[in-house]
């Protein structure tokens, strides 16, 4: 925030509610002198990535998930069933242990291993519409 009098500007800076404990893995709220490391930030962006992939109609059925996902470690069911892969990245990522959660590294890797393998998939479901299509326009004839 910018304040500024008759003779001088100040900047204030203060807490904005963006990092709330919500986000933030359990050994920093469990623990007065817990420093934040790159794993930290990697249980942070599991609970994005879950928000990413979920439609919550209210705030309390958002806070209900993600307290669960939190307590338990696991994904609910159907998440599964819809997700198998995110499932995987986010229950390692919800590790209590931190050192059992993958590097930021790591997940790139695995997020672009596995894009590349749906989008050949997809380009290969394409082509065999295409060439359903062909043969239809060439049996037409």
């Amino acid at each position: 925030m910018i304040q500024q009098d008759s003779s001088s500007v100040h900047v204030k800076l203060g807490d904005f509610g963006v990092g709330t404990a919500l986000y933030a893995p359990l050994e920093q709220l469990n623990s007065n002198h817990c420093i934040a490391t790159s794993k930290s930030d990697s249980y942070s962006l599991e609970i994005v990535l879950f928000e990413l992939f979920n439609i919550f109609p209210t705030e309390m059925e958002r806070y209900c998930c993600l307290s669960n996902l939190r307590i338990n470690s696991k994904v609910d069911e159907q998440f599964s069933e819809y997700y198998p892969f995110e499932t995987t990245i986010i229950e390692q990522l919800v590790s209590i242990e931190s050192e059992k959660r993958p590097s930021l590294e790591r997940l790139l890797s695995m997020f672009t291993k596995v894009t590349q393998q749906r989008m050949k998939k997809q380009h290969n479901n394409t082509k065999m519409i295409i060439e359903q299509l062909r043969a239809k326009l060439r049996d037409r004839d």
